[in-house]
């Protein structure tokens, strides 16, 4: 069975962009249980601050982590440490350093930021041996230098997991399915023991639904929720992130 997670809120939707963006540690929790009831096993989850500001904290994640654990046992739980304009890679380091999470995810073009990539040799190793950790590519030369990283031994894992993103840097971050394109023929001109082991897609904007059907084809993971779309394929608008995970579930071939 295809493996969906949700992304219900991300850094910077509000509630003035939806009333159902959960901005709350509670909000997250009740997102979560209804996402798992549509369909979803993981969960992607930002913390807000209490205007709603994307938050950056140790402890409000391991707590948060231990509610979701405690409501939807059966729920993969994974944190971000997204910069989203805010965040130095000092503190990304930082946290990540810190925290005690079952999934983390790094988009490494923003943790490489003013950090010469061998001084990193011992973080990404402490950090791959405590926990599952996703490396975010926002393009092909993402992967490139996640290759390179793992050909130069400063990434040491020969089980490398990606999430591709498709349409965040594209006009108006609208996605289309051939956006998956490059990635794919990236991935397959890398050496066999370079290639990810798991891949994993988002898209943003109304073609959130149609790249993940055609990603689907290709035997990759999921990822849908309102941090990339809050739109069901008709254009319409989804009434919460569950309706959004149910709609997907409903399209996925048996």
């Amino acid at each position: 069975m295809t493996f969906i997670m949700v992304a219900p809120n991300g850094a910077r939707r509000t509630t003035l962009d939806h009333p159902a963006v959960p901005v709350t540690d509670q909000d997250l929790v009740e997102t979560a249980a209804a996402c798992f009831e549509a369909g979803a096993r993981g969960i992607h989850a930002h913390i807000r601050t209490n205007d709603q500001l994307h938050l950056l904290d140790v402890e409000r994640y391991e707590t948060l982590i231990t509610q979701l654990h405690r409501r939807v046992p059966g729920l993969s739980v994974q944190v971000t440490s997204e910069a989203a304009g805010i965040y130095e890679a000092e503190a990304q380091i930082d946290l990540l350093a810190r925290i005690q999470a079952p999934w983390v995810s790094v988009a490494i073009r923003e943790i490489l930021r003013a950090q010469e990539p061998r001084t990193l040799t011992a973080f990404f190793a402490e950090l791959l041996a405590k926990t599952r950790v996703q490396f975010i590519l926002y393009d092909t030369d993402d992967l490139k230098t996640l290759s390179s990283l793992v050909d130069q031994g400063i990434i040491q894992t020969t089980s490398l997991e990606v999430l591709y993103v498709l349409g965040r840097y594209s006009k108006d971050q609208e996605s289309t399915p051939d956006q998956l394109d490059p990635f794919l023929e990236a991935r397959e001109a890398q050496p066999k023991e370079l290639r990810p082991e798991r891949e994993m897609i988002c898209a943003f904007g109304q073609g959130q639904i149609p790249c993940l059907l055609r990603a689907a084809s290709e035997g990759m993971d999921l990822r849908i929720g309102f941090e990339n779309g809050i739109w069901l394929p008709d254009g319409t608008i989804a009434s919460d992130n569950a309706d959004l995970v149910r709609t997907l579930v409903g399209l996925l071939p048996d």
